[in-house]
């Protein structure tokens, strides 16, 4: 609200009353019946200018889908522009609460601001006239009534707050927009559906990361290809759609949106929601929540990516890799070659030799600080031992897991779950037994069998080894439930590894998705550290046992 000094009241003399309607209407203030819609306020206010003609109506002034719990409205703001410029002297609305629902400000503006700027205001249900306001009823009842829309206004936030909270931890989607790559299901709007023709864009730039193309290349090779960017694809599926990032009439791919959409989880089935809120009602302006505060739920709709694979990009994005002056893809082994001395990043640098060029891995740390061994190997050499070490490694998994299926019926894990099953069948015996027992106990009470002191002696003690029963048999269910998790990621890594078991050309795909880092030692000893090297180490133990117990 603009600052306005009051030197005094001044009459209102003028007897014509140049008039504006004002108009508001917000679904967040539960404005939703058909009385309070723009249609029927505007019929209201035009039918109580055709009933005194001394007023003359100069427009309508309609913010529709704007609160009333602020008066930073544009509509309402021009109105004001026009007062202070002596265009109309006059305002009529339908009810006080089309006005605001802010007790303050709204009070301020009645007994301030329009008696100083000689301005008339009416509200037609309300019975309320300026011009005519001579009696304490209206002293005391036109601040009654702003307070009580206000507070209307407060438990209508509170109330939308609480269902939106509720809607996003069971998994509801909340949004006004879907994700690129989704849409909204016309049959639920809090349901999202792939969207299969963005879907598969968005696969591309997972894949084009992980085969080592750097967010600008992958953003330039859309804008060449003619796919629309997210702003112009949702307006070219008929939204209304506006972000703040859009400066152009016509929006392109950037670094920018190619890094938001790797990042971002939804693509893995995850709903991250309520990142952010409003102080109160009030206070429009949003602040961040701490994350320990979202909504986070997942397996709410279908991924469009893997898991596996988004992790790999998460971890690409994480390392400072870059392209060479003459490649838009990043090099073979960029950001995974470590010194297995000190640690430090192995750099690529190249040697010339005659009219031939070659290429070492040397250690940063000796290049730059002198502060390990000089040692150093050619990168031809290297590429050859990783090609043949996973290749072993994917035959050596995929080899294991054919034994694991003929096997399987004698697992670990299967003779766990049928272990854990006994407990929890038995548990729940228990269970039933002391809900039987706890209800007999008040026939045998009333039968004369036991008194009453023996009653609730024996309550007190069923009552707990029910009690202690319901939590072991919590507790074997969560067991339960970790092993099935388990053998689903058992299922998802080997699935994984089975794209790379026909494999013949080292590239920057296998490279990412398969090894963790590559560490060479002085000696020109490599050590390769895989993906999924414990989930390998756990299968190879899990064998040998269930070989032994056959």
């Amino acid at each position: 609200m603009d600052e306005i000094k009051y030197s005094s009241i001044q009459p209102i003399v003028s007897r014509i009353w140049n008039a504006y309607g004002y108009l508001r209407l917000s679904h967040e203030d539960g404005d939703k019946k058909e009385s309070n819609s723009i249609t029927g306020q505007k019929d209201l206010i035009h039918d109580y200018f055709n009933h005194h003609p001394e007023i003359i109506e100069c427009g309508m002034k309609i913010d529709d889908g704007f609160s009333g719990s602020s008066f930073d409205r544009p509509a309402f703001q021009e109105m004001m522009a026009d007062v202070k410029a002596g265009k109309i002297n006059c305002i009529v609305v339908k009810d006080l609460s089309r006005f605001g629902r802010n007790y303050l400000d709204s009070g301020e503006y009645i007994e301030k601001i329009f008696p100083f700027l000689g301005v008339r205001f009416i509200a037609i249900n309300d019975n309320y006239d300026s011009l005519n306001r001579k009696t304490e009823f209206d002293e005391l009842m036109i601040p009654f009534k702003n307070l009580i829309n206000e507070a209307y206004c407060r438990d209508i936030s509170i109330k939308i707050r609480s269902q939106l909270e509720t809607k996003r931890r069971r998994g509801d989607f909340t949004g006004s927009f879907a994700a690129y790559g989704y849409l909204k299901d016309p049959e639920n709007k809090n349901r999202l559906l792939i969207d299969a023709f963005a879907a598969n864009v968005v696969r591309d730039i997972f894949c084009w990361k992980i085969k080592g193309l750097s967010a600008g290349d992958i953003a330039e090779r859309l804008n060449r290809d003619g796919i629309l960017a997210p702003l112009d694809y949702k307006k070219s599926q008929g939204l209304r759609f506006a972000t703040p990032f859009g400066i152009n009439i016509h929006s392109v791919w950037n670094a920018t949106t190619i890094l938001r959409i790797l990042k971002n989880p939804i693509y893995t089935g995850v709903l991250e929601q309520g990142k952010s809120t409003t102080p109160s009602f009030k206070v429009k302006r949003r602040i961040l929540k701490p994350r320990e505060e979202w909504s986070i739920v997942r397996g709410a709709h279908k991924a469009v990516i893997a898991q596996n694979d988004f992790e790999i990009v998460q971890k690409l994005l994480a390392m400072d890799t870059r392209t060479s002056p003459k490649s838009n893809v990043v090099e073979l082994f960029s950001g995974i070659v470590y010194c297995g001395e000190c640690g430090a990043a192995m750099v690529r640098k190249t040697v010339p030799s005659g009219k031939k060029k070659y290429i070492y891995y040397v250690c940063a740390a000796h290049k730059n600080e002198k502060t390990c061994y000089a040692h150093s190997l050619r990168d031809s050499i290297l590429e050859g031992i990783i090609l043949e070490s996973v290749k072993r490694q994917v035959q050596s998994v995929l080899g294991m897991e054919k034994v694991l299926e003929l096997i399987k019926m004698a697992t670990l894990q299967q003779a766990d779950m049928k272990k854990y099953q006994e407990r929890l069948d038995k548990k729940n015996g228990e269970i039933s037994r002391y809900k039987k027992l706890l209800c007999s106990l008040y026939e045998n009470v009333m039968d004369g069998v036991i008194d009453k002191e023996e009653y609730q002696k024996l309550k007190k003690n069923y009552t707990g080894l029910l009690s202690e029963a319901q939590k072991r048999a919590k507790i074997i269910r969560t067991e339960i439930r970790q092993i099935m998790e388990s053998n689903m990621e058992e299922k998802n890594w080997l699935d994984q590894l089975k794209k790379y078991q026909n494999f013949t050309v080292l590239d920057r795909a296998v490279v990412v998705c398969l090894i963790e880092k590559i560490l060479v030692y002085k000696n020109k000893q490599v050590e390769i550290v895989y993906n999924w090297q414990e989930e390998y180490h756990w299968l190879a133990n899990l064998l040998l046992q269930t070989q032994d117990n056959i």
